[in-house]
């Protein structure tokens, strides 16, 4: 089986993303993951590469990755890019359609470490896909489709639920696309009185995220604009979007993890 190597590099004149990872798979009983401990790197990319390895494995699949390389900076390497540069290093090397594909991160100490890190900045705009069909749409949460957060000096964050579980993958948003006799997805900037448009302009000052009980991954996010509240989340493959929701109702549906 094959050793690869993928370099992610991107760089704007607001944020620039950089991690190259070498993996080598063999084939295994089932899904193995290895980072070799001589390897110079902080524990929390150390977490990052193995939680990377077993999203692009899969639970059933039959390859051991062992991570050989990973190079990062302290500058230009955030949080969930030697997640992504490991997945799709393994991707590449196992070469199999039947892997899933890289559709970002859902794991609740990644989110954490992503939301830490945007404490103090912000936001700068929201991007939203929606459906819409015969130049109408539904309801805020009814007709979304994917969201983008656009915090200042941070690439975009796309917010993408799939059934119980809300995952985050940095990248740009997609274009405005037609769906033949299915309507059409629009693209561009929230605005009121969709809830996402609420706080464009505003600084994150603190935030939670919460965990779905029977997967154990991310489901949604409470978000502290100055004193309020903001709460983003998938359930039963819908999203549920709203502003000061009362903490009994959160944690009804999640186990909510304090990031600040």
């Amino acid at each position: 089986m094959p050793t690869t190597t993928w370099r992610l590099a991107r760089q704007t004149a607001r944020w620039c993303r950089f991690a190259t990872v070498t993996v080598h798979v063999a084939a295994a009983a089932g899904p193995e993951v290895e980072v070799l401990r001589t390897l110079a790197v902080t524990p929390d990319q150390r977490r990052e590469a193995e939680l990377g390895a077993h999203a692009a494995l899969g639970a059933g699949g039959r390859h051991r990755a062992t991570v050989t390389e990973i190079r990062a900076t302290e500058v230009d390497t955030g949080v969930g890019d030697v997640h992504e540069a490991t997945a799709r290093a393994v991707g590449q090397a196992v070469d199999d359609p039947r892997a899933p594909a890289y559709v970002g991160f859902g794991e609740p100490d990644l989110v954490a470490g992503w939301l830490r890190d945007r404490i103090g900045l912000r936001l700068d705009r929201v991007t939203e896909a929606r459906h819409w069909y015969g130049g109408r749409r539904d309801g805020d949460a009814q007709s979304l489709l994917h969201a983008w957060l656009h915090f200042r000096h941070r690439p975009p964050m796309r917010l993408h639920g799939r059934g119980e579980e809300l995952l985050l993958s940095m990248e740009e948003p997609y274009g405005t696309y037609d769906m033949a006799e299915c309507g059409e997805t629009r693209v561009g900037p929230a605005r009121p009185p969709d809830v996402l448009a609420g706080p464009v302009g505003e600084r994150l000052t603190g935030g939670a995220v919460l965990v779905e009980a029977a997967t154990g991954y991310c489901s949604g996010l409470l978000l502290r604009f100055g004193p309020a509240e903001l709460l983003v989340a998938t359930l039963g493959d819908e999203w549920v979007l709203e502003r000061e929701p009362p903490r009994r109702t959160v944690e009804a549906s999640w186990s909510v993890r304090s990031v600040c």
